[in-house]
């Protein structure tokens, strides 16, 4: 498939100028939505578009340099699991499209490629065939719909996350890939940071890192270790409103963004060079963040 790089390219040569803001959270902000009564929350790029220009406009507004699509559990598996594997096309390559017609000329679009949510054999029963396919004509729909990059998030498995790179990157589109750190400062699967930044740069990825997780302070210690083992690509982290709280049988993040904004700041003085947030956030987050971003002194090319 041939797509135009003239965008992507100028996302890479952006990060040598100064550092890049995605948006926050989807899936929480979806999940609070009055008329929730979907399996996945794909369905709402389907079953209410003008919902979804909402939250890409409130996140263009807000000053994200990148939108990210509502596509996360958007691969082949998850969505034979929803039953939705039949409108795949109308998934990912819609999305794309509605974040692309929100973001115009003033933002970048990341399609967003989530894991699959199965495991490959011998713990699971899927092959890295099936993986690849999966995530490869997830990767070719987003790709048609006019998205500027790929976003390959929260994996916790290398095999996986490394076939989800390959796929995405046969695109001819730049790669960002992040792993979630989550249990002692490794992923589900037992991968150390410094391990899993590795696998990411070697399967190709333009930039690595980490998101999601139980907050700053742990994506910090995360961040640390990435930073000792010298990473070869710039680093990415977009982590969670802190831990949730169930509070009146509503999943409620009540980590303040002001917070966030600090620890941020901090991961930029230190070399990283791609900054969001995830799960619990909103647009305040994201505006905090550009106004703390648009403070800094513009970096010098090396």
């Amino acid at each position: 498939m041939a797509v135009d790089r003239s965008a992507s390219d100028a996302v890479l040569h952006a990060l040598a100028c100064r550092p890049l803001l995605f948006d926050g959270a989807m899936g929480s902000i979806l999940n609070d939505l009055p008329e929730r009564d979907w399996e996945a929350p794909e369905e709402v790029t389907l079953r209410f578009p003008e919902r979804m220009a909402e939250v890409y406009q409130a996140y263009l507004e807000a000053g994200a340099d990148v939108l990210s699509t509502n596509t996360f559990g958007g691969n082949l598996i998850r969505l034979q699991r929803a039953g939705l594997v039949e409108q795949s096309e109308a998934i990912n390559r819609g999305a794309a499209e509605q974040a692309r017609a929100v973001a115009g000329d003033d933002a970048w679009v990341a399609g967003d490629i989530g894991q699959s949510g199965d495991f490959l054999e011998p713990l699971g029963d899927v092959t890295e065939d099936q993986m690849t396919e999966a995530f490869q004509v997830q990767a070719e729909q987003l790709a048609s719909g006019g998205v500027d990059l790929l976003l390959c998030e929260t994996f916790s498995d290398i095999r996986e996350v490394q076939i989800a790179i390959q796929a995405a990157a046969s695109t001819g589109l730049p790669v960002f890939a992040t792993m979630t750190y989550d249990i002692n400062l490794h992923t589900m699967m037992g991968v150390s940071p410094a391990d899993g930044m590795r696998a990411c740069e070697d399967a190709g990825a333009a930039v690595i890192g980490c998101n999601c997780g139980n907050g700053p302070e742990e994506m910090t210690q995360v961040l640390d270790q990435m930073l000792a083992a010298a990473p070869r690509r710039p680093l990415m982290a977009q982590s969670n409103a802190g831990v949730p709280e169930l509070i009146d049988g509503r999943v409620c993040y009540l980590y303040p963004p002001e917070r966030m904004v600090d620890f941020a700041r901090r991961w930029i003085d230190a070399g990283v060079s791609v900054v969001g947030s995830c799960c619990g956030s909103t647009s305040r987050t994201t505006l905090l963040l550009r106004e703390m971003i648009d403070r800094l002194p513009a970096r010098v090319p090396a």
